[in-house]
């Protein structure tokens, strides 16, 4: 998949990448941990100062993740500003990393959002409800920005599906399918409030609504993951992926679906604990990078045919 070796842009966009899922992996922690009201609702500041002091866990870990995100955000920016320096005008690397910019900008702004309206730890608004969903598509399409960077400078080259033919929709269907499953999966994680105020005592009026919907998530996650996997088979048998070279980076994507469709079993039958939630999402990133590589790749190659059973002779 790599057709050069790598060079220091190249080794620094991987870099990146993966940094940028490591700060997603800190982000479900703050969560898990009723820590996003640590700084309060001040942002970017921390309670009003720039390094407050360690008075309360939740605060030191709030704070730690933001001083991970913004070293994050130093990072895809340096990546952006040395494509520019490196690659002209209209190159594919340039164009990435450029997206990636701006993505890192939406996905700061939708985690201002989240602290600045105190949509954190016990509250179950609309407001939150729907920014979680948005915060996970951003997230996602910023991996993937920063991951086609990192592709391109290392020897690929893009090929618009609209140019290939019907089969091309077969992949773009299956990162559809991918980003779903995990937005579902994101409004799911909420019932982990749910639980806290039905533990406290029962879900304040306001929030019953939000209550409903947040449990019908659950089933409707559920039916599309496994027909995500179901849907993932199917594409890379007709794409005669089982066949061709790219067949090991396939089988490992719907392998790692299997495990993520255990450790979500896992994650609720033992409560959502937050070791299961870290590995379920980082195996949801593995899954969405694999699959978007395969996509890659395939746009590049082309769909393999499917081998023929060799015909029977003929009883004399």
């Amino acid at each position: 998949m790599i057709r050069k070796p790598f060079d220091t842009f190249s080794r620094y966009a991987w870099f990146v990448l993966l940094y940028t899922v490591f700060i997603s992996t800190t982000g479900v922690l703050v969560r898990f941990s009723g820590s996003g009201a640590g700084c309060g609702n001040s942002w970017p500041l921390c309670y009003g100062q720039v390094v407050p002091p360690p008075t309360a866990l939740e605060t030191v870990i709030e704070f730690s993740h933001r001083i991970i995100s913004g070293l994050g955000f130093v990072a895809v920016m340096a990546l952006a500003w040395w494509a520019v320096k490196r690659y002209p005008r209209g190159h594919q690397v340039r164009t990435a990393a450029l997206v990636a910019a701006v993505l890192m900008i939406t996905e700061t702004l939708a985690g201002a959002s989240l602290v600045i309206f105190d949509w954190v730890v016990d509250d179950l608004s609309w407001g939150r409800v729907v920014v979680m969903a948005v915060h996970l598509t951003n997230t996602h399409l910023l991996v993937a920005a920063v991951a086609v960077t990192a592709w391109l400078a290392s020897g690929g080259s893009f090929v618009c599906p609209r140019e290939q033919g019907a089969w091309a929709r077969w992949l773009v269907g299956g990162l559809g399918f991918i980003w779903l499953v995990s937005a579902l999966g994101a409004i799911v994680a909420l019932n982990e409030v749910v639980h806290a105020w039905e533990a406290g005592g029962g879900l304040p009026a306001e929030f019953q609504a939000q209550a409903r919907v947040v449990r019908a998530m659950l089933p409707v996650h559920i039916t599309a993951a496994v027909a995500g996997l179901a849907y993932l088979t199917l594409a890379v048998r007709r794409l005669g992926l089982f066949w061709s070279p790219l067949r090991p980076l396939a089988h490992g994507v719907l392998m790692l679906y299997g495990l993520q469709l255990l450790l979500g079993a896992l994650n609720a039958w033992m409560g959502m604990p937050g070791w299961v939630q870290l590995l379920h999402l980082l195996v949801g990133y593995g899954i969405w990078v694999g699959w978007l590589f395969v996509a890659l790749e395939t746009l590049l190659t082309g769909p393999q045919p499917v081998p023929q059973p060799a015909p029977q002779a003929a009883a004399h």
